[in-house]
């Protein structure tokens, strides 16, 4: 973007900023999967570049694969009718790579990816155009490889932070405002998906009069009451240490008549997911061996499944810090607490095989 010299990739929230101070690139490379963040970033492109009215002059949304790449290029050079900058947005580039090459290219020419970077590199500074593509290392050493890093927007799935920020402010721009409760518990029943987040946003939104600040009730009572739901909350809940609140939510699942090995596998896929950060990967694991264990003893047969989840609620809320142990009386590190070092695993035999979290 304008005024940046790094290659290092942006993060839309940055881009977004610039934008607004009319601080402007000829290239953006929207790499990722973030379809919600891809399309924000294209409506604040589109709104402060293109007049309106005149779209059908100074805009232009094609699949990259679908023009020759010489064609492709001299539509993006084509100057504006009646707007600050022609817009071109080009869906796809990372097909270009699995396409064939022009008849005319030898076989080892660079192919049509590789001509199509080439000629973004070369761009003046009044062209615009926006590209997208999918996450994946050949094409993040592709475009380093033709100097194009400085105009990398990540678009990979965001972390809390930037998802609470992204809430906010689309919140603005619909005219509501959101309590700290109520956009946690939107984070925690929509997931980690943006398009979906973005539309229970949305569906909040058409229910309240410009201005009004949405508390977490209001959320409870109109983002979707349904098993899915609670089952999200749920494990947001449990994934951030909060066991009061996911108890409660637990009874309600229970009170559904939701499966028990449906809740194991949703939180077992949570904690999956938590496995590559450094920050969580130990207590990740743990749960983990905890959950395998719920769900054995539950496929087994044990006539208390929701006792069983409720113990591990509390377990995985544990700080493993205090002495006191508010599930277990009884001084001997039990199976189930998350404070034990190793854990014994029951189906291999003698005592010192055990499983490690490490």
């Amino acid at each position: 973007m304008a005024g940046h010299t790094g290659n290092s990739p942006r993060k839309p929230a940055q881009v977004l900023a610039d934008i607004k101070r009319e601080k402007f690139a000829p290239v953006y490379i929207l790499f990722g999967a973030d379809s919600a963040a891809a399309d924000e970033l294209l409506r604040a492109l589109k709104e402060a570049l293109v007049q309106p009215g005149m779209e059908a002059f100074d805009f232009e949304s094609v699949h990259a694969d679908e023009l020759e790449i010489p064609i492709l290029l001299q539509h993006i050079r084509q100057p504006p009718v009646a707007s600050k900058r022609r817009l071109v947005v080009a869906r796809g580039i990372d097909r270009l790579s699995k396409g064939r090459q022009r008849k005319d290219q030898p076989e080892d020419g660079a192919g049509q990816l590789g001509e199509l970077l080439a000629g973004l590199a070369a761009l003046p500074e009044a062209c615009a155009v926006a590209l997208t593509c999918d996450y994946s290392g050949p094409m993040q050493n592709a475009l380093a490889g033709a100097g194009l890093g400085k105009f990398v927007v990540d678009l990979r799935q965001p972390d809390s932070a930037e998802l609470s920020a992204l809430i906010h402010r689309r919140a603005k721009e619909l005219g509501i405002s959101l309590e700290p409760a109520a956009v946690q518990l939107l984070l925690d029943v929509s997931g980690e998906g943006t398009t979906l987040l973005l539309g229970e946003l949305e569906k909040l939104a058409t229910a309240f009069e410009p201005g009004d600040s949405i508390a977490e009730e209001d959320v409870r009572r109109l983002a979707g009451q349904s098993r899915e739901f609670e089952l999200n909350e749920y494990i947001g809940r449990v994934v951030r240490g909060d066991s009061a609140g996911a108890l409660a939510v637990l009874e309600r699942l229970r009170n559904w008549g939701e499966e028990p090995v449906k809740i194991v596998a949703w939180l077992a896929g949570a904690f999956l997911r938590r496995v590559p950060d450094p920050d969580e990967m130990k207590r990740a694991r743990l749960c983990l061996l905890q959950l395998y264990e719920i769900n054995r003893d539950i496929i087994s047969g044990h006539p208390e499944a929701f006792a069983l989840l409720e113990t591990f609620t509390v377990c995985a809320g544990c700080p493993r810090t205090e002495r006191y142990c508010p599930v277990y009386a009884d001084a001997r590190p039990p199976e189930f607490c998350l404070r034990r070092e190793k854990r014994r695993d029951r189906t291999r035999g003698p005592e010192k095989r055990v499983l490690r979290a490490e």
